[in-house]
């Protein structure tokens, strides 16, 4: 006997959060996957959470009374018991009855300093709890693929690879410039989180007489620890070479990733990357951490350094910056890297694994 494709559910508690990279795969995913699905899907949010006119018109809005943690964990389950829920931030509810959930990395596991102790402690629970009760997990490397699989003891089998995309840094348009003077730049995004390394490599910069823009804030409230400590002023050196811009625009991020001499990303953990690949779709060239996934992000395409040594990143980084052949060659080649790396591909690559599910009766009704 013949059974319907289960009703997909969508996980919309990003919709009420500030934009970080797990917000900006949530958003990039389902504005690519959404119209292309068979049948609308039932988006659950939180209360005061707006959905965009692009997403509301592809879906039946379904809102809660609850936000937060509370949502996610008491009401979404529950309202979502007869679908097949899709997670695409950076948690899940622990007991939906099925769900293909996303996991970024393993960095709570590896780096459990990087985090707040509550926050650590909620997230290695909910993550061992999720990986077994999930009917697939989304990661964005082969080397979180990895990673999950050895810190969860969960098979690699049950996580599919679906990377971030690019495409969204041309919809910023030409952007809106910062005062950022006249002198090249070494650009550096992220919060000033320990596994981040931002503010030691930007105090090493400063010392071999480079301009460093850093844009990030502190990150989520009670969600990391501080990192190296910053200045009132924003600049650890004195010498007016460090730029603290804070949170940015869209638009204002790509006008930066556009007149920057190079990106800067020391990274000590990483799931992906996100800020390399943006970066090298807009012509900007870039210096990368050697570690975790972003040998396999950028290959050949960018400048690999030891992240836990400063110093030598910044001498690296002088001679880059002194060397206009060699800037021109890395841009070249991270163009044609971050090509790689499409929205479109990746839901499509989503949308096969959620028919498949779809297509499966729940546990509960097999014979």
């Amino acid at each position: 006997m013949s059974h319907r494709l289960s009703r997909l559910a969508l996980n919309g508690k990003w919709l009420g959060q500030e934009m970080t990279g797990t917000q900006r795969y949530a958003r990039e995913m389902t504005r690519h996957l959404v119209p292309h699905l068979p049948d609308p899907p039932v988006l659950h949010v939180p209360a005061g959470a707006m959905v965009p006119g692009w997403l509301e018109r592809h879906v039946e809005v379904r809102r809660s009374r609850l936000r937060g943690t509370a949502f996610e964990q008491l009401a979404l389950p529950w309202a979502a018991r007869r679908d097949l829920l899709l997670s695409l931030g950076g948690a899940a509810p622990l007991f939906a009855r099925r769900q293909v959930a996303t996991m970024h990395d393993a960095t709570p596991f590896r780096l459990p300093d990087t985090y707040s102790r509550t926050f650590g402690i909620w997230y290695r629970l909910m993550y061992r709890t999720v990986s077994r009760r999930a009917e697939r997990i989304l990661t964005v490397s082969e080397f979180s693929r990895r990673e999950l699989s050895g810190v969860l003891g969960v098979s690699a089998g049950r996580f599919v690879v679906v990377p971030n995309g690019v495409e969204h840094s041309d919809a910023s348009g030409a952007g809106e410039g910062l005062d950022v003077g006249e002198d090249p730049f070494a650009l550096m995004v992220g919060p000033n989180a320990p596994h981040k390394n931002i503010t030691p490599v930007a105090r090493a910069l400063a010392g071999h007489g480079i301009h460093v823009v850093v844009v990030g804030g502190s990150g989520a409230e009670g969600v990391f620890r501080a990192g190296a400590p910053e200045s009132a002023t924003g600049d650890e050196t004195g010498s007016g070479r460090i730029q603290r811009v804070g949170r940015v625009s869209d638009a204002t991020i790509t006008w930066l990733y556009r007149h920057a001499a190079v990106l800067v990303f020391p990274s000590l953990y990483e799931g992906f990357g996100l800020p390399v690949v943006e970066a090298q779709r807009l012509g900007c060239p870039v210096v990368a951490s050697n570690r975790a996934s972003l040998p396999e992000i950028t290959g050949e395409s960018a400048l690999l350094v030891d992240p836990t040594d400063p110093d030598q990143v910044g001498q690296r980084v002088a001679e880059l910056l002194a060397d206009p052949p060699r800037l021109a060659e890395l841009a070249i080649r991270g163009s044609a890297n971050a090509a790689r790396f499409r929205w479109d591909t990746s839901a499509s690559q989503l949308a096969q694994t959620l028919t498949e599910l779809r297509g499966r009766l729940p546990a509960s009704a097999r014979p």
